[in-house]
């Protein structure tokens, strides 16, 4: 059999093949790039968020904008991106509070799978329980004695209503039998003031928040939330440890999302970088001294995470009774 050679078919196929390589590159990002922070600044999610966006804005030459949109534990940030254009250059770093719990509790303005695409889970860790000093406490018995004596009297801080810190108080409250008074804040930071002038005696709270205020001896810090010791605090004993309290935990973990339909060369682009980013040196020695744990899943590994962790919640919210107040 003969092929004959025909310089228009030829040149048709070049045409064709160097569209393709065309659509195949992308030049991303070409503008600032806008990370919406869920929590208000100071906390470990703006600590995590402007810690990254810091290291994307070395390797890429484009401004990352830190935006802190607290309230709603998330909601109100987490909306503002499921609304956003879907072109990569508004992202959403925010915590399991707003993507897998808060679904449970209260009615939302977005959908939790259907209005994001998954970047990355980047970094996951368990709270730390601290008390007020003024509080005559030294371990997680003699906060249940002291619950206990007087019943209703202690006041108990969160970052938002329905996180992570907010339903390990109330998990505690169920499995201990115990009453105790939640207060919402809109972030870690003002409710760590709050704990620091005794308006709270107590509080879950991430550990990479948290370490700073225990290291000056300004709180006590008398459990984790994790099924076992950190290495961060392996003098610290896990919540489950206490009579009564086996297989407690309650974790924290950061996640970045991009709104749904962002193209999935963008994503890739996001998450590779910050898979760099998680495994250098420099962001290691800074974050994992405070229990944190890098992940830096793919998109379909956080995808997984992310419906596995809504199930998870269900769960226990409904085990818990837990509500918004």
């Amino acid at each position: 059999m003969k092929f004959l050679f025909r310089p228009h078919v030829a040149a048709v196929m070049l045409a064709i093949s160097g569209t393709c390589s065309a659509a195949e590159t992308i030049s991303y990002p070409e503008k600032p790039i806008r990370f919406v922070i869920t929590f208000a600044p100071g906390g470990g999610t703006d600590q995590f968020a402007r810690a990254i966006a810091a290291k994307f804005n070395e390797a890429w030459g484009q401004p990352v904008i830190a935006d802190n949109r607290a309230g709603g534990n998330g909601n109100i940030g987490a909306d503002v991106v499921a609304k956003a254009l879907p072109d990569g250059y508004t992202i959403l770093l925010t915590t399991n509070a707003t993507i897998v719990i808060n679904p449970h509790l209260s009615k939302l303005p977005y959908d939790p799978v259907r209005d994001f695409s998954p970047i990355s889970q980047v970094a996951s860790l368990p709270f730390i329980l601290l008390v007020h000093p003024s509080q005559p406490v030294k371990s997680v018995p003699e906060l249940i004695a002291l619950a206990k004596a007087k019943p209703g009297a202690l006041n108990f801080g969160s970052s938002g209503g329905g996180g992570g810190a907010h339903l390990g108080g109330e998990m505690m409250k169920t499995m201990a039998k115990i009453e105790m008074t939640h207060v919402p804040y809109k972030g870690a930071a003002p409710a760590l003031i709050a704990l620091l002038s005794n308006e709270v005696q107590l509080m879950f709270v991430s550990i990479l928040t948290a370490t700073p205020l225990v290291e000056a001896n300004r709180v006590r810090a008398i459990a984790v939330s994790g099924l076992k010791r950190s290495p961060a605090y392996p003098n610290v004993p896990a919540v489950g440890e206490s009579p009564g309290l086996a297989g407690f935990e309650t974790d924290l973990w950061y996640g970045m999302l991009a709104p749904a339909k962002t193209n999935p060369r963008i994503v890739d682009k996001l998450y590779q970088e910050t898979k760099r980013v998680l495994a250098t040196p420099e962001f290691r020695n800074r974050f994992e001294p405070t229990g944190t744990q890098m992940v830096g899943s793919s998109p379909a590994e956080f995808a997984v995470t992310i419906k596995k962790d809504l199930a998870k919640w269900a769960t226990v919210i409904k085990t818990s009774g837990a509500k918004l107040d």
